[in-house]
């Protein structure tokens, strides 16, 4: 219903006898010129033009593109709004303010035509008034060139999804980032072994995959939630070396003390083993800077979970243990992949604690044989 308006609307003023204030092919005829590169700065009124079946307000501008030429608006201020753009009456393109984050509006699109194109900054709603800052700049296109290890690519997603490819070389762990203001993206990483797809692990509507790779070609995918989404997007990738103690399977023995690091897997899991000879003081965090970590800690009738116990978001948790086999879960809050450092401490029980941990290891013995409960905690 809204893209009719602003169609309906502009339509009406391109073609003769509009009824609105922007009135006919000569007032558009002088609507104000757009340059590439040069900001121009305005403010939608009760005078200015309407859109006919909701009673928003628009202003027109014109701008000359050659054909197939790549372009990329920003609407910015105060204004809550929208772009359109339009060839000889028809829609061209539309911005999708449904996915911005910032009140910022962006279009991108590819001219299907050399000639004269109408822009027009249309208010959301009959009462959305306000001033705006319009800017129109050329979109290089991408060389299709491989990404090599590291880069970054912009181009324009027209339709449907397209496929990028990237070499490495050397083995490490890889991030990929997509971001779009004009669409909510979903990522793809195709290669070998690895077929992941991600759509939310970035920030908002943005996406990321975080994995280790070993030298060879792979396939990135890019597409939108929705099918006919379109718009640029930026596709970044990065690497680091991989720590020389990751764990990257279920079932690996926790140390007394010290670190391991871990990938978590498709799921956003790892999955430890934690024994202990005697009743201790435990001390288990989850840190990483890619991933909302949860620790769950389970054997015999123990079990505790925490999400954001240590600094930041990463999961912390301390507890007088009794002796016995626990299972350690590691995991991100949005079930994503990840890079987390697993860190151990164990100290001798405190009096209380310990007295407290003997209790509920005789219960413990007294209810459940010691390779059930192995096998519970393993569950």
């Amino acid at each position: 219903m809204r893209l009719a308006a602003i169609t309906l609307a502009v339509a009406t003023v391109l073609a003769a006898g509009g009824c609105n204030r922007s009135g006919s092919n000569a007032d558009v005829g002088k609507a104000p010129s757009l340059e590439f590169d040069k900001p121009v700065s305005g403010e939608i009124t009760s005078r200015s033009g309407i859109n006919f079946n909701d009673g928003s307000h628009h202003q027109l501008y014109q701008i000359t593109l050659e054909d197939k030429q790549l372009v990329g608006m920003k609407l910015t201020g105060a204004l809550s709004g929208s772009i359109a753009v339009f060839n000889n009456g028809s829609l061209v393109a539309s911005s999708r303010t449904g996915y911005e984050r910032s009140g910022d509006v962006s279009l991108a699109f590819r001219a299907n035509g050399a000639g004269t194109y109408q822009v027009a900054v249309n208010a959301d709603s009959p009462t959305a008034y306000g001033p705006y800052r319009l800017r129109v700049e050329k979109l290089v296109p991408y060389d299709g060139k491989p990404i090599a290890g590291s880069g970054e690519v912009v181009d324009m997603l027209v339709s449907g999804s397209q496929d990028y490819t990237l070499q490495v070389d050397k083995a490490g762990l890889y991030e990929v980032n997509l971001s779009s203001d004009a669409f909510d993206t979903v990522l793809k990483l195709k290669g070998g072994e690895i077929d992941a797809e991600n759509d939310d692990g970035g920030d908002s509507t943005n996406s990321r995959l975080s994995l280790p790779l070993q030298p060879g070609k792979y396939t990135l995918g890019v597409r939108g939630l929705d099918d006919d989404a379109s718009g640029t997007f930026k596709l970044t990738v990065a690497r680091t070396e991989l720590p020389g103690n990751i764990v990257e399977r279920d079932g690996t023995q926790l140390p007394q003390s010290g670190s391991v690091f871990t990938m978590l897997d498709s799921e956003g899991r790892r999955r430890f083993l934690l024994t202990l000879e005697r009743p201790g003081d435990v001390r288990l965090d989850a840190i990483s800077g890619q991933v909302d970590t949860v620790l769950r800690v389970v054997g015999g009738d123990v079990e505790l979970v925490d999400d954001d116990g240590g600094n930041g978001t990463n999961a912390r948790l301390q507890e007088s243990l009794p002796a016995g086999h626990y299972t350690v879960d590691v995991s991100s809050l949005s079930d994503e992949q990840g890079l987390v450092e697993v860190r151990v401490q164990i100290d001798g029980a405190s009096a209380a604690g310990a007295a407290a941990s003997a209790a509920r290891a005789a219960a413990d013995a007294a209810a459940v044989p010691d390779d059930a409960a192995v096998d519970a905690a393993s569950r």
